[in-house]
């Protein structure tokens, strides 16, 4: 229990394939578990399970967030859960029935934030950040300003979250640190002539691109590998035996998977895509502008001709990018900010508190 005693539910959807956003949002649980804190994730069903990131600990569930997502899109995530067995593949299994009460407090990812806001009317908000779209597409959904009304906290997971969170919430905000520090990560120096790339957000593009690098003279000898369908296990393995990894971001409120290839020692080729501006620099990777897939198609062809004449600049790359990263994205890093962010969140609280005693007596 936190020392404020607010409980804080994590209201979640029911996803069946990896979310950056989630996983972050139940790390963050974990860590405000272990400092005390009483937090847990709420879904809509008892069965359901998160099963690409491993989270301690109960989960609940209410059954009135079924409407989190199109009527489509739940019939389908339940098949593909029957199917696949996902639920539960880390937990234990069996959410237990927790309808909120007014005084818990719900934590909402952006782009669940007004149909959060409708479920939960007596309930204080704290506004997770983790895509500036999320956030554009929140503030037009919420026509009457209601749901951005409930928003008594925020905090965002990265710079460009931040900034455009200014925008749309009136106090101030809490800033997270994202960590890029998963198991298996670790800068790794012998590398294989292998490419990796992931097409979940622009899987026409990447296949376009993959198409035409194959048929490069440069290439021949070079493995294409597309991060699809992993475990976080596979992922890691998979990059730290890469030489080059294929950023096609868009739009990004961060980007982990870059910054993921640049701790396992990759060396980064592609776009920024707006959130990893903070960290993909020419420092840090061979970056070209977004969406701009010629330029991604060249960029590639002469990292791999500039390799085999001579590796050691693109060697020495990699091994910066992976210290920056190290560094600036540690657990430790992402465990202080996580506590330090609860701490301003928990003071709004007891001032929002305040505020509704003072009215009261008035």
């Amino acid at each position: 229990m936190s020392s404020n005693g607010h409980t804080f539910l994590f209201a979640l959807p029911e996803v069946t394939e990896p979310v950056g956003g989630v996983n972050v949002l139940l790390q963050i649980v974990d860590v405000l578990r272990g400092a005390g804190h009483d937090a847990a994730p709420l879904y809509a069903s008892p069965g359901y399970g998160y099963g690409f990131w491993p989270s301690n600990g109960a989960a609940f569930y209410d059954p009135a967030l079924s409407s989190l997502g199109n009527p489509f899109e739940r019939r389908v995530n339940r098949l593909k859960r029957k199917i696949t067995g996902l639920a539960g593949r880390f937990g234990r299994g069996g959410n237990r029935l927790r309808r909120p009460a007014p005084g818990d407090v719900i934590v909402a990812p952006e782009f669940c934030l007004t149909e959060i806001a409708r479920i939960y009317p007596d309930n204080a908000i704290v506004l997770a950040a983790q895509g500036q779209h999320g956030l554009a597409l929140a503030r037009r959904w919420d026509e009457t300003g209601t749901a951005f009304g409930k928003v008594v906290a925020a905090f965002a997971t990265s710079r460009a979250c931040a900034a455009a969170l200014r925008y749309v919430h009136d106090g101030s905000s809490e800033r997270i640190t994202l960590p890029v520090a998963q198991p298996g990560l670790d800068y790794a120096e012998a590398k294989k002539r292998q490419i990796a790339f992931m097409p979940r957000k622009q899987p026409e593009e990447a296949e376009f691109v993959v198409g035409a690098l194959r048929a490069l003279p440069e290439l021949e000898g070079w493995e294409i590998v597309a991060i699809d369908g992993m475990t976080p296990e596979r992922v890691a393995e998979v990059l730290r035996a890469s030489l080059v990894f294929l950023s096609f971001s868009q739009g990004e409120g961060f980007g982990l998977p870059p910054a993921e290839a640049m701790k396992a020692g990759c060396i980064v080729v592609g776009y920024a895509g707006v959130g990893g501006e903070e960290y993909f620099s020419e420092d840090t990777g061979i970056k070209v502008p977004d969406s701009d897939f010629p330029a991604l198609i060249e960029a590639t062809r002469a990292t791999v001709a500039e390799y085999d004449r001579d590796p050691s600049r693109l060697n020495a790359l990699r091994r910066k990018a992976s210290k920056f990263i190290g560094q600036t994205y540690s657990r430790d890093a992402f465990e202080q900010s996580v506590l330090r962010a609860w701490k301003g969140i928990e003071a709004r609280l007891g001032d929002q508190v305040a505020s509704k005693t003072t009215e009261a007596i008035a």
